[in-house]
């Protein structure tokens, strides 16, 4: 894992989905994604699609083999964060991602693709709300866009 974890994304509310306005840009220098994803078949999709558009990825399965991965960085770019993570929720690790890394982009993501759960990642300090099952475009639109934080 880099020193640094990168940058992203925007977003609409149909259904499950928020809007957010552009605000900041990925810059070249700054190419890692952390993807925090407890189904090994999603977070492989996840390495496999953000490494092929030129990211370097880590993922880990649970919040807490995330704490402990920033903990040794000390910086972090972008996260993929699955909302609902057994044991430490996904929740609770964008709140602390966002209290210690304020200029971090953060992407909630979950199967429970509704209205609530983007208004609830959307509180809790996350940049973007997607539902799963994940549309390549779209997570390739958000790790390469400008946008606002909600935050």
């Amino acid at each position: 894992m880099s020193s640094e974890l990168e940058s992203p994304p925007p977003s609409s509310e149909e259904g499950a989905e928020e809007t957010v306005e552009p605000r900041r840009r990925v810059e070249p220098g700054r190419r890692s994604v952390l993807v925090v994803e407890d189904d090994p078949a999603q977070r492989a999709m996840l390495v496999e699609l953000i490494s092929l558009w030129g990211y370097r990825t880590v993922a880990v399965g649970s919040a807490e083999e995330a704490e402990a991965l920033v903990q040794q960085a000390g910086a972090l770019d972008v996260a993929v964060v699955d909302v609902f993570l057994p044991g430490e929720s996904g929740v609770q690790l964008i709140t602390r991602l966002r209290e210690r890394f304020p200029d971090s982009v953060l992407i909630g993501i979950s199967a429970l693709s509704t209205a609530a759960t983007a208004r609830r990642c959307k509180g809790i300090g996350a940049d973007l709300f997607i539902g799963k099952p994940l549309e390549p475009a779209r997570l390739a639109e958000a790790l390469r866009s400008q946008h606002r934080s909600w935050h």
